[in-house]
């Protein structure tokens, strides 16, 4: 099974009549490094005290996630490396029931081009968020740079197939998902392990250019 993933937007939720919003300002999307991988930070992009639900398409359905707005740095940095096509292309490259669904490595995807190394970034990393979710089953995390450290991943999310209590406040809980849970269920009979080389069946990341929530 591949399940590809078209796009990821971000929109408000909980009105039938809201509308799609632009970003904040189209010229705050940066030019990204030569290397198209690298940047100095995230810019402010989306406002991130407004509910938001990010919707990644899959060739298997959507899988749906509500954003939290008491992890304001790690989910406007989501929109801003998806608004940058950061994401484009890359895989979910290990995939446990233990660890969870792992993305987010740029040097990660399916076209094989680099060597993935599974510890891949943006160029920068974020503080640890002090965010009121827990490490429960569908929590999206964004997981500690090193074990003890007070930095999380710039670029790197897991989405939690199990309760791990152990972690909680040792790395920012910024989202959950709240629909197509059934494809993550599917995701496990996929052989995903982090290597020199993907299996010949794979995650495709491939996350497009964010909305900001209506007025």
């Amino acid at each position: 099974m591949i399940a590809s993933m078209g796009a990821v937007g971000l929109g408000s939720f909980g009105s039938s009549n809201s509308r799609p919003a632009e970003l904040v300002d189209e010229e705050l999307t940066p030019e990204p490094s030569p290397d198209r991988l690298v940047f100095d930070g995230p810019l402010p992009v989306i406002d991130a005290a407004r509910p938001h639900i990010a919707t990644i398409t899959t060739d298997q359905g959507d899988i749906e996630i509500e954003l939290a707005a008491d992890a304001p740095q790690a989910i406007n940095s989501f929109a801003f490396l998806a608004g940058a096509g950061f994401y484009d292309g890359q895989v979910f490259y290990y995939v446990s029931k233990e660890l969870g669904a792992v993305a987010g490595d740029p040097t990660c995807t399916a076209d094989n081009e680099r060597t993935c190394s599974g510890v891949g970034g943006p160029g920068y990393s974020l503080p640890l968020e002090e965010s009121k979710g827990l490490h429960k089953q569908w929590a999206v995390v964004a997981p500690f740079v090193t074990e003890g450290g007070q930095d999380v991943h710039g670029s790197q999310f897991r989405i939690l197939y199990k309760d791990d209590p152990r972690l909680d406040g040792k790395e920012t809980v910024f989202g959950e998902v709240v629909k197509g849970q059934d494809i993550l269920d599917g995701c496990m009979n996929v052989a995903v392990k982090v290597a020199v080389s993907h299996p010949a069946e794979f995650i495709v990341i491939d996350i497009r250019q964010p909305m900001q929530a209506a007025n």
